[in-house]
């Protein structure tokens, strides 16, 4: 279980460093009519993606299996 949280934790971490990759190579620019053009839904999802990563890292690191009777 602890590798499986370990290895979801380093994918989450990976979308959410994807997610603000993407929202940098897009860029943000104003047309001509004076509108913002952003894709402004990557940066929420990246912070969650983040945050459920080390969610899930700090849970594979302190998981411990219960101890077997003596």
């Amino acid at each position: 279980m602890k590798r499986t949280l370990i290895r979801l934790s380093l994918l989450l971490l990976a979308g959410s460093m994807a997610c603000w990759v993407a929202y940098r190579l897009i860029g943000v620019h104003v047309d001509a009519d004076g509108i913002l053009r952003e894709a402004f839904p990557l940066i929420p999802i990246g912070y969650f993606l983040g945050l459920g990563g080390v969610g899930a890292g700090i849970a594979g690191l302190l998981w411990r299996k219960p101890a077997r009777g003596r």
